[in-house]
């Protein structure tokens, strides 16, 4: 039995694009200096760069740029950060339609949309498949992001929801698979561009107490901790429920340096005791609306997600400010580009004792506003992405 698939051409929301953001939402997108539109018809596909982090600690960035191309991979230097490698992305291209369909939620979607493999895991709904069947993976909302062929039969891939099932072959988009990249979360770690700006606007320096209050992953914190190395106290703070698979992550590079604390970090004072008061830097990049993160292959997102979401980050800039010590600095950031979860926090900071920073690492890349940093996918070939650097005065 096969599902109907709705069309994706009825499927239009905001902006004549499948996301769908109410107009109070709309309007928090529109910062004086883009309109809501170009911003979110910015979102539906990738830039044209994907981004890797050779880990220095480890390899060369000249050796591995050698390794990559003794597999056959394209890989270039960033003209900014050394440490930042990227690969073309090419496309789109038009998908091959079978028979056999396999829909994929939202998240396995995007990746499929890329290149990347289909696991059980993502797979929300599948015809009856044999290995070796030539199938075509929709996404929820009707879109064709890829086709493959079955590497294990829909039944045992249902049952077990573990590994890989379909190998896809033709994608939307074409970029190299990050996790099959030689050394990969040893040698390598797949960030974007705009996320490794973090690190570099803190500025580590050796001896510092630095907190990341939001870890997990751990693509910044360990980007910090690449930085400065172990000349520096460098704590990573997040739930309970992500702390095992963070340690596993800085364990493979070579970062056990780094201590990782489970718990919340809205009540971080607390979890630091004697520490409180006497931190040198502190990275906040809390939860938020994500409505950076590219492509979408769709999204729903109100004014009331926002609002709650900035409450909730509210509460990470007040217990930052309790644990650093005067002058004290600040990096907050955000894969997201309502202003309410990016200016309008950065003016409450302020307003409890904050002060704004001119940041001596200056992206190339991004438009510098009086608050800090926006990136922009229409303009900047870059997820949307915001950072602003405070000092505790």
């Amino acid at each position: 039995m096969t599902i109907a698939l709705r069309k994706n051409s009825s499927n239009k929301g905001s902006c004549g694009t499948p996301l769908e953001y109410d107009i109070g939402l709309m309007e928090h997108l529109d910062n004086t200096t883009e309109p809501a539109c170009k911003i979110v018809r910015g979102l539906v596909k990738p830039s044209s760069r994907m981004y890797i982090r050779v880990n220095t600690l480890k390899v060369n960035v000249d050796y591995y740029l050698k390794l990559l191309s003794s597999f056959g991979l394209e890989f270039y230097r960033d003209e900014e950060i050394p440490e930042a490698l990227w690969a073309p992305i090419e496309g789109p291209f038009k998908i091959d339609i079978y028979d056999k369909i396999v829909l994929a939620d939202k998240r396995a979607s995007e990746s499929v949309m890329l290149g990347s493999n289909l696991y059980a895991p993502g797979v929300l709904y599948s015809d009856n498949i044999s290995p070796g069947d030539t199938v075509t993976v929709y996404s929820p909302n009707g879109v064709p992001v890829g086709s493959g062929v079955a590497v294990v039969s829909s039944s045992e891939a249902l049952k077990t929801r573990r590994g890989l099932f379909i190998k896809i072959t033709n994608s939307q988009y074409k970029a190299p698979i990050i996790s099959e990249l030689p050394g990969y979360n040893s040698l390598v770690y797949g960030q974007s561009i705009t996320s490794m700006y973090v690190a570099k606007i803190l500025d580590p320096k050796p001896g510092e107490l630095i907190i990341d209050m939001t870890a997990a992953p751990g693509g910044k914190v360990s980007h910090i901790a690449q930085l400065v190395g172990p000349k520096s106290t460098i704590i990573a703070i997040d739930r309970r429920s992500k702390v095992e698979k963070l340690k596993e992550t800085l364990g493979k590079l070579g970062l056990d340096f780094v201590k990782v604390i489970a718990g919340d970090s809205r009540y971080a004072s607390t979890l630091l005791g004697s520490l409180s008061g006497h931190v040198d830097a502190v990275i906040i990049d809390p939860p938020c609306t994500d409505l950076g993160v590219i492509p979408k292959i769709y999204d729903k997102k109100t004014l009331r997600d926002s609002i709650v979401m900035s409450e909730y980050q509210r509460q990470f800039i007040r217990e930052a400010y309790k644990i650093l010590k005067p002058g004290g600095r600040l990096v907050y950031s955000t894969c997201t580009l309502t202003l309410i979860e990016n200016e309008k926090i950065v003016e409450y900071a302020l307003s409890i004792g904050f002060k704004l920073e001119d940041p001596e690492y200056k992206p190339r890349r991004g438009l510098k506003t009086s608050y800090g940093y926006r990136f922009y996918p229409h303009i900047h070939d870059t997820p949307g992405f915001y950072v602003s650097l405070l000092l505790v005065k």
